[in-house]
């Protein structure tokens, strides 16, 4: 699911999107080191270490590239020149981000949408939340907004190109459900679990974003897994938080559930 967050931090390199070429800052990762070709439609298609990722041709010249050691972000040329000038500082026009993490850190992340796993960690997208467009210049406004229509299209059509081969650092035995933040369960899944290993399960996603639990012995369950921060009490715990896959997975066990209460 697409959800926004202002990305944080001001990245390094740009290069115009008109280009054939990207070239990126000395101090940026490998990972990010992009050729630049264009496809039988004319899109822009860039290729990364491990990532291929086609723009519309109508956004040549219309966009820049920014790039950290985590990611790669893209900006629209305009709105981000303007809010320069405006603010003194690199701002404005961000349209989304690909990132990349050997961590889960990014589940408390409001804005993103999980790509997939690379040879050693996984990707993901990060989109903002407020208009980053320049609003004060009509022209500038109105092209954000034409590409900011687009960034479905070019999220949909990412492809990983390596073979997927990374495995989580924390391990699948640290988890009851690894993938129920950022794939559908299914009621195959659930069959021969007990009850309190479900409501278990459901825990687990509370618990990945850092809430306390009232009974001691779920609180000491998680307290044993390396990747669990508790921060949050269960009465202050904001349910908006979660993901769309989240919640589905959440009702799906909460159905199940009902199941051994009417037999």
């Amino acid at each position: 699911m697409r959800k926004k967050k202002i990305l944080k931090g001001i990245l390094t390199a740009m290069a115009a999107c008109m280009a054939m070429s990207f070239p990126l800052a000395a101090s940026a990762s490998g990972r990010w080191e992009s050729t630049t070709s264009r496809d039988e439609d004319n899109n822009i298609c860039i290729d990364f270490e491990e990532v291929q990722v086609h723009l519309p041709a109508s956004w040549s010249g219309k966009c820049q590239m920014g790039t950290s050691e985590d990611g790669v972000s893209f900006y629209q040329t305009k709105s981000r020149d303007l809010w320069t000038k405006e603010l003194g500082y690199p701002n404005g026009g961000w349209l989304f981000s690909i990132n990349f993490s050997q961590t889960n850190d990014f589940w408390d992340n409001p804005s993103y949408m999980t790509l997939g796993s690379g040879s050693d960690g996984i990707y993901y997208v990060t989109f903002p939340t407020d208009l980053q467009a320049y609003t004060e210049d009509a022209t500038a406004l109105a092209e954000f907004q034409t590409m900011a229509n687009d960034v479905d299209w070019i999220t949909e059509n990412i492809t990983i190109t390596s073979d997927g081969s990374w495995i989580d650092i924390y391990g699948s035995e640290e988890y009851i459900f690894q993938q129920s933040a950022t794939a559908y369960l299914s009621k195959e899944d659930l069959a021969g679990m007990s009850a309190d290993e479900i409501q278990m399960a459901i825990n687990e996603i509370y618990a990945r974003h850092h809430r306390k639990f009232v009974l001691q012995e779920v609180q000491d369950y998680f307290n044993s897994k390396s990747w669990y921060s508790g921060t949050i009490e269960a009465a202050d715990f904001d349910v908006s938080v979660m993901n769309t896959y989240e919640c589905a997975n959440i009702n799906l066990m909460v159905d199940y559930l009902k199941n051994f209460k009417s037999n």
